[in-house]
């Protein structure tokens, strides 16, 4: 199973919809799933749009950040 950008774009849509919540709080229901985030952090060491995401997320973040970047890959903080 793979999931392209704009299938995660949806998935955020409707689980905000759905749940009521904000952009943030999305992630956090869609990356509680050990599937997505595996999915999501193959996604962003391969896909140069995810990483340039993840990159400014952990830039605006800093030790906010859902992710991390060790030894030139980025994943999930644990």
């Amino acid at each position: 199973m793979d999931i392209a950008n704009q299938d995660f774009i949806q998935l955020v849509k409707r689980t905000r919809e759905k749940f009521g919540v904000n952009i943030d709080d999305a992630h956090d229901l869609i990356f509680a799933d050990e599937e997505m985030r595996r999915l999501i952090a193959r996604r962003i060491n391969h896909d140069p749009e995810c990483r340039k995401q993840a990159l400014r997320d952990m830039r605006d973040k800093g030790d906010n950040s859902r992710f991390v970047e060790i030894e030139g890959k980025i994943r999930f903080r644990a």
